[in-house]
């Protein structure tokens, strides 16, 4: 019985060491290959966002990264001839250029898109829409008696956003409210029946990043007013809106970015996963002093210093 036991430890022992063996292999074979990240040839303060992109990607990869400035005119054929002789182990293009390189490049490794907002194509990466995860745990943590969150948003955009708002609202005990438009003026009309019949000091509106649900000229300012009045929380997926007066709204961490960029390229390039986008968990906070204060709410000296942009 002992020396039966002992053959079966043995064979565990030798599969585990075969195992770890092959894991290695794996990721030796990952490491020996370039990681070649395309990016748009811009000027500044555009350029600065995606070196700091290529950064985060470079400080949390073993492979050697190779960037590549894609031009306004690039020809697609001499930039894969150009990759022929690399072979990368996966390869990132970032911004709407770098959209434009994924869609037509023909290798046989991971490719992954970042920096740029879209919804799920048939690609894989990090699209620069937030996560509804990390704005609803903050807007939790700044005001926790909210129980439900309106939105309003455009079907052929924000459904797959909305699909992970359900699961977050869940997660967090919040009531998510989500009505579908498919025009500005349908838009207006919901927004303007929610103010008027629905909307109180426990709710909140969130603004996602499409351009019908979260007009800057029309919807913008009717909800900052009507939050102002009726004292419900307005907040925001597009960083400039926490200044002009909603409570707060978030903004890419381009460095965290790039580290999860970096991390995903290998995942699935080992794991041979399926394509996914998912939204940006790399966030940081603009908040809205002002108009925290006129909705009574109070932040402690470690809330103050979690948020990177503080207004006014």
């Amino acid at each position: 019985m002992n020396r039966s036991i002992f053959h079966i430890f043995i064979r565990i022992l030798l599969f585990g060491l075969i195992l770890c063996g092959l894991l290695l292999s794996s990721g030796n074979a990952w490491s020996a290959s370039p990681l070649v990240v395309f990016y748009p040839e811009v000027r500044e303060p555009y350029l600065s966002v995606f070196n700091n992109i290529i950064h985060g990607i470079e400080s949390h990869s073993n492979n050697r990264v190779i960037s590549y400035a894609l031009p306004d005119d690039f020809d697609p054929a001499q930039v894969e001839d150009w990759l022929e002789t690399r072979k990368p182990a996966a390869i990132v293009t970032l911004g709407t250029r770098g959209l434009e390189m994924a869609k037509q490049i023909n290798q046989k490794v991971p490719v992954l898109v970042g920096a740029v907002l879209l919804s799920p194509n048939g690609l894989s990466g990090i699209s620069m829409a937030a996560d509804p995860l990390v704005l609803f745990t903050s807007l939790k943590q700044m005001a926790p008696q909210t129980r439900r969150v309106f939105v309003v948003y455009a079907p052929e955009s924000s459904s797959w956003l909305i699909d992970k708002a359900r699961d977050a609202c869940a997660r967090l005990g919040l009531q998510l409210i989500a009505s579908p438009v498919n025009d500005l003026r349908q838009a207006i009309n919901t927004y303007q029946d929610l103010i008027e019949f629905r909307l109180g000091s426990t709710d909140a509106v969130w603004l996602t990043t499409d351009d019908v649900s979260a007009n800057d000229r029309v919807i913008l300012p009717l909800l900052l007013e009507a939050a102002w009045n009726k004292n419900f929380i307005l907040f925001s997926s597009k960083p400039s809106h926490a200044k002009q007066g909603a409570l707060f709204s978030s903004y890419p961490d381009h460095i965290g970015m790039g580290r999860s960029l970096a991390d995903m390229a290998k995942r699935i390039s080992l794991d041979k996963n399926s394509p996914s986008l998912l939204p940006t968990k790399d966030l940081l906070t603009a908040v809205n002093l002002r108009t925290a204060a006129h909705l009574g709410l109070t932040f402690s000296s470690e809330q103050l210093n979690r948020f990177q942009l503080k207004y006014p």
